[in-house]
């Protein structure tokens, strides 16, 4: 059975300034630099088409 691989990334916005968090489990690091890339295409592509909400949420399962 495989395991399931989990990537989080997490910004944290204060007082102007940024700090970004990251963690991953059974997952390579190709894999998360292809994960980013997705993710980043997919916010380019949101803000192209001018849709409000960008970001989903989602809860932990």
């Amino acid at each position: 059975m495989s395991e399931n691989k989990i990537f989080i990334i997490k910004f944290i916005v204060k007082d102007g300034k940024m700090a970004t968090k990251m963690s991953s489990k059974n997952m390579a690091p190709q894999e998360t630099v292809g994960l980013l890339e997705i993710a980043k295409q997919q916010i380019l592509d949101g803000l192209k088409e001018n849709k409000k909400e960008i970001f989903r949420g989602s809860k932990d399962v």
